[in-house]
């Protein structure tokens, strides 16, 4: 077993002083990571952990430092590091409502469009002062008839070109697709690409569960229900299958006894053609007559040759504003746009291949150690890929010399306080110090983030548990927060 272990760190500050890290802490810190790796909780495992001082880079502790592991969701770090560096915080995605034909009268001789950028949050009800998806819909009925047009000899259509055609991962589980956590990216997305599905629990455990419909109401859309009652206070434990390639969708698993009503979430399966569904719907219902038909799913929209007009632009909030959102509560759907964004910008390509090439080689001209970093993905969701303790814990500290440093900082949660470690670490120091990126997938565990030590200094950490007891992740949770806790102490 390999151990890099530094009794004492000298931090040399530009101010001229020099502080040490407290050899008592980090002596407590090895011993605690011993006891868990040799523990029978990771017999089977493997725990990695890396931990360094930002500004001098060097290696504090480290344990298994070089074994590449999945990463979970602490693989957001990276998208929104990437996103934020190459775009800037002040950065909005644009979406457009344009139209490529004449207006004659009232009449719109040509098609209407949609023409998205990749924006993730565009309709999401997250952001105060932004455009709910209903109220988008009435925002660009109103464009229209402020141009006069009553009439549309034409056809509603989606224009998602702004990305590939490749809305979700190669490497994803069947399983995950269907779920809100697993919907894909397009170039327009609306309301997170999601629905709610809603069901009426049987009075006993195993009793069949009535489906009572979704919202909003997508009617393409056909579901098989075999949902069935499970104990009270289970959860939601359905399972969502659909294909983004089609519009039928099967319902599995159980909901809790107990409750007059259960609500869960679907992914759409192609939202862009929803959202432009859902538009020529609203202009029907604003008595706008639109003649022709949509085309049906997931036809490939062809490019007029015709300019376009404009006849609205949308901005998304600034980007530092979706990175804190995606980093507090680990939005898989804003991961892999960012994702995309920048593999698009820096390589002209935004296929999930791509984008990974491109952001890998992105960090390791900064000079980041990336062997071992196998990423697929913007948002961890694949369980095939894989990276290293000491890759990340590099990419956080050359972020932080990327001039968007405080907004990256700022938009990871604050154990103890907010996003997904909230209630993680109350009452210890580790509570109100430690920027942290939660990250699980089934049989991975993982942190990483930020932690000031008693000396002032700024360490950068990862620690992942992979491949521990079955069952026993609350407590492989609580023992990573043990960690974590005693990283503060340093």
């Amino acid at each position: 077993m390999k151990i890099i272990l530094l009794a004492f760190l000298t931090v040399i500050y530009s101010t001229g002083f020099t502080q040490t890290i407290d050899s008592v802490a980090l002596n407590n810190l090895r011993d605690a990571v011993l006891e868990l790796q040799n523990s029978e909780l990771m017999r089977s495992g493997s725990l990695a952990l890396s931990v360094k001082s930002v500004k001098e880079k060097s290696s504090i502790f480290g344990l298994n430092p070089e074994r590449s592991l999945p990463s979970a969701s602490t693989l957001k770090l990276v998208s929104t590091a990437t996103v934020l560096s190459v775009f800037g915080g002040d950065f909005r995605f644009q979406t457009f409502l344009e139209h490529d034909g004449a207006i004659k009268g009232d009449t719109l001789i040509g098609n209407l469009y949609i023409r998205g950028t990749g924006d993730p949050s565009l309709g999401s009800d997250r952001f105060t002062g932004y455009l709910k998806s209903t109220e988008l819909l009435n925002r660009w009925t109103a464009a229209v008839k402020k141009a006069g047009i009553k009439h549309i000899r034409g056809k509603v259509l989606p224009d998602a070109s702004f990305f590939d055609n490749s809305t979700v991962a190669s490497t994803w589980i069947w399983g995950d697709i269907g779920n809100y956590y697993g919907a894909g990216v397009q170039g327009l997305n609306f309301n997170e690409n999601l629905y709610r599905i809603k069901f009426k629990p049987g009075a006993d455990v195993g009793d069949p569960v009535a489906f009572l419909g979704i919202e909003p109401d997508i009617p393409y859309l056909t579901f098989v229900n075999q949902v069935t009652t499970g104990e009270r206070g289970s959860g939601d434990k359905t399972i969502v299958y659909s294909s983004p390639l089609g519009s039928s969708v099967v319902l599995t698993g159980t909901v809790p006894a107990g409750q007059a009503t259960f609500t869960v979430k679907g992914s759409i399966p192609d939202a862009a053609y929803y959202t432009a569904f859902a538009l020529k719907r609203n202009l029907i219902n604003a008595a706008i007559l639109v003649q022709e038909q949509l085309l049906p799913a997931n036809t490939i929209v062809s490019q007029t040759s015709n300019a376009k007009k404009v006849l609205d632009e949308y901005k998304s909030p600034p980007l530092r504003e979706l990175c804190q959102q995606t980093n507090f509560w680990s939005i898989n759907l804003f991961a892999d746009a960012f994702f995309k964004q920048a593999g698009k910008r820096l390589s002209g390509k935004s296929d999930y291949d791509a984008a990974a090439l491109a952001i890998t080689s992105y960090w390791s001209g900064k000079g980041a150690d990336l062997r071992g970093f196998y990423i697929k993905d913007g948002s961890g969701l694949s369980p095939s890929a894989s990276i290293t303790a000491n890759s990340l814990t590099d990419i956080l500290n050359l972020a932080n010399k990327d001039a968007s440093f405080s907004d990256f900082y700022k938009s990871i949660a604050v154990m103890g306080q907010n996003g997904t470690v909230r209630n993680l670490g109350k009452g210890t120091r580790a509570a109100g110090n430690i920027h942290v990126k939660s990250g699980s997938i089934e049989g991975t565990r993982a942190f990483a983030g930020y932690v000031t030590s008693k000396s002032g200094a700024l360490l950068s950490f990862t620690m992942i548990a992979n491949k521990y007891l079955p069952g026993s992740q609350r407590v492989v949770s609580d023992e990573l927060v043990r960690l974590m806790t005693l990283i503060a102490r340093l």
